[in-house]
């Protein structure tokens, strides 16, 4: 009788795990990363400066809202920068390639377009971008008076209306589309709404499919009478 009870004690504990199974689930935890100085990533351009000044192109396009003005402004992909905006008397203080590195892709795509009279607003959206990527306030206010000062000369020049295709560095990219009047894509007050814009999917300039032009196909065909016409002795070329 105890072995009977037993072996059913057995059973019974046997059938309830089968009926309580158990499964464990590893959630994966990500650690915080602080953010790069550099979104989306700079690809530096082989053999080619400006003014002894290394040259990236961006991979993909870099959107941005200017909280004091809510001026939504995206640079472009394939945008060629130098990061310059510190002329070189405010390089010895800040490293254009250093944490200032996405301001000042958003201030040379402003100085690029080089809207008239609006000089003083790039200025302004460089300094606050500096603050909001996590440039100390002292190094921000130099490089802010340094392009202040010194940036004029720099304002609007035609070359550096620049795209370059980092696969293919070699060639002369067309530019996307004219250059525009203003460097705002769009005005959203306060910046309310961006973030959820980004995340959307949305895309200041909608990549255009590349088409690639496929030559037909070369069919050659030969006439009956083409083998015989070659073993004729007047048909063979003549070697001297």
């Amino acid at each position: 009788m105890l072995k009977f009870i037993s072996l059913s004690a057995l059973l019974l504990a046997a059938g309830c795990a089968t009926e309580k199974t158990t499964e464990t689930v590893y959630v994966p935890v990500v650690a915080p990363v602080t953010p790069s100085s550099l979104t989306p990533l700079p690809i530096m351009l082989f053999n080619q400066t400006k003014q002894g000044r290394k040259l990236f192109t961006l991979n993909a396009e870099f959107p941005y809202c200017d909280p004091g003005t809510g001026m939504v402004i995206v640079v472009p992909k394939w945008y060629v920068t130098d990061f310059a905006s510190v002329p070189w008397y405010g390089q010895s203080v800040i490293d254009p390639q250093g944490p200032t590195a996405r301001a000042a892709i958003i201030h040379d795509w402003l100085y690029t377009i080089g809207e008239p009279g609006k000089r003083d607003v790039a200025d302004g959206i460089f300094y606050r971008a500096m603050i909001k990527y996590g440039v100390p306030e002292y190094q921000a206010r130099i490089a802010y008076n340094a392009v202040h000062i010194g940036g004029q000369a720099g304002y609007g020049l035609a070359g550096d209306w620049q795209f370059t295709d980092p696969a293919h560095q070699d060639v002369k990219q067309l530019p996307p589309f004219p250059k525009p009047r203003t460097g705002a894509v769009r005005v959203m007050p306060k910046c309310q709404g961006f973030t959820e814009l980004i995340q959307s999917g949305w895309r200041a300039y909608p990549e255009k499919p590349v088409s690639i032009a496929v030559p037909p196909p070369v069919v050659v065909t030969e006439k009956p009478l083409d083998d015989v016409l070659k073993k004729l002795p007047w048909s063979k070329k003549k070697t001297d």
